[in-house]
């Protein structure tokens, strides 16, 4: 799956942790909310008359874009955990400093499960 079709997929599924996303498509799903979030905080710093966004409109703006790309992130992060035969719940490893984060990482990297599981084909 190609960066196009990754987003595309992405933005369809936006709130959605149901389902499953292959490794390619959430990796490229990932830049792009990586490079979505740069954008959004370098604007916001641009804008902001003071130099920082968190005193201002334009840093509750971008605060709640931020936010919104995180839970986004975070359904994708389901997906692809259920693409691996594991559950949801593992993104709670993040919540573990350092070996929860790198356990986390390992998960998304996996290859996919080859056969349908109960998330889904």
């Amino acid at each position: 799956m190609g960066f196009g079709e990754a987003i595309n997929v992405g933005l369809k599924n936006f709130y959605n942790p149901k389902g499953r996303a292959s490794r390619s498509a959430f990796w490229w799903y990932f830049l792009f909310i990586f490079i979505l979030t740069g954008v959004i905080g370098v604007i916001g710093g641009f804008v902001s008359a003071n130099g920082g966004v968190e005193q201002t409109w334009t840093g509750i703006l971008f605060d709640v874009l931020g936010a919104v790309l995180a839970v986004s992130g975070v359904c994708a992060e389901i997906r692809r955990l259920h693409d691996i035969n594991k559950s949801g719940w593992n993104v709670c490893w993040s919540l573990i400093p350092v070996v929860g984060g790198l356990y986390l990482l390992y998960l998304l990297c996996k290859p996919s499960f080859p056969n349908p599981n109960k998330y889904g084909a």
